[in-house]
């Protein structure tokens, strides 16, 4: 006898997990895109790199006199450094043992759940890495003023004109500035990050985990970009993909294997969130409020 028409069989529930899963990656880096203000998306080149640029000005300081012809001034945006973006690629198996122990849903879901938590976690690990690499430097005093010094040395970057600002604090410093005082801003959080819109009239200032007490790191919002393999357009979405999801952000593949009742999750991808020139992120260091009042002391 036949089975049923529409008979949900067990290939359909790992397609549909798949799915779920792919999904939920994809729709959170989504809301980190939209928590960071990151409209920039470029699709990674065959040869797996990214780019950062440098500014340099060649500012002509002759004293023009009446009627005479002012010099030239040059601005020129050049190539700076390529890094290569490394792939992601985890792998899970579970035993037919602990399926029955425990449940496809915690064996199985739960598990991948996990999996997709720690890639996220690299991402961030990897972003906030690249902030901190080649950062111009300033000091304020307070975590206010080390907001403003971030903002004021970023009214400087012409290419960065009009541009929202993004900021990324420690949980530590805005712990020490509230105190007991109400928040004053308006709080979500994406992807283990906190965003305090408005807060101490900064447009965006996001709670990092990665970021140290002490320290402020600020750039515009035109300075990120998102790198990606497009798995969707390359050879790999058909020959190792179960699904992907419509960005093609990543890959996942579900499958058993009868020879030792196992069964086996795969995700990959390749994806690096980074500023596309690093000396537009800024890094201002708190000076503490009562230190800088002190006087100095010089020797006699």
């Amino acid at each position: 006898m036949t089975a049923e028409t529409k008979l949900t069989v067990m290939n359909d529930l790992g397609e549909i997990k798949t799915i779920d899963f792919v999904n939920k990656f994809s729709t959170n880096i989504s809301e980190l895109l939209t928590l960071l203000g990151v409209t920039r998306k470029e699709p990674l080149s065959a040869d797996m790199k990214i780019k950062t640029y440098k500014w340099t000005t060649d500012i002509d300081q002759t004293s023009v006199g009446e009627g005479e012809t002012i010099p030239l001034s040059k601005v020129t945006r050049s190539f700076d450094k390529e890094y290569q973006v490394a792939w992601f690629k985890k792998r899970r198996a579970v035993s037919a043992e602990a399926i029955a122990r425990h449940g496809a849903s915690l064996a199985i879901d739960q598990a991948d759940q996990r999996v997709m938590r720690e890639i996220q976690n690299k991402i961030k690990t990897d972003f906030f890495e690249f902030l901190k690499k080649e950062p111009t430097k300033v000091t304020g005093t307070g975590l206010q003023g080390a907001l403003a010094q971030t903002w004021g040395k970023l009214q400087t970057f012409s290419e960065f004109d009009g541009s929202p600002i993004v900021s990324f604090v420690s949980s530590l410093d805005v712990a020490d500035y509230l105190g007991d005082k109400a928040v004053g801003a308006d709080a979500s959080n994406v992807f283990g990050m906190t965003l305090l819109k408005n807060f101490l009239g900064m447009q965006n200032v996001i709670v990092l985990p990665n970021v140290p007490q002490g320290k402020v790191y600020s750039t515009a919002v035109e300075n990120l970009v998102l790198a990606y393999l497009d798995v969707n357009s390359s050879d790999l979405g058909g020959m190792f993909a179960d699904y992907t999801d419509e960005t093609g952000l990543i890959a996942s593949s579900r499958d058993r294997s009868l020879n030792n009742l196992t069964y086996e999750s795969v995700f990959f991808g390749a994806l690096k969130l980074f500023a596309e020139i690093p000396k537009g992120v800024i890094e201002a260091t708190i000076q503490d409020p009562a230190a800088a009042s002190e006087p100095s002391t010089s020797s006699k």
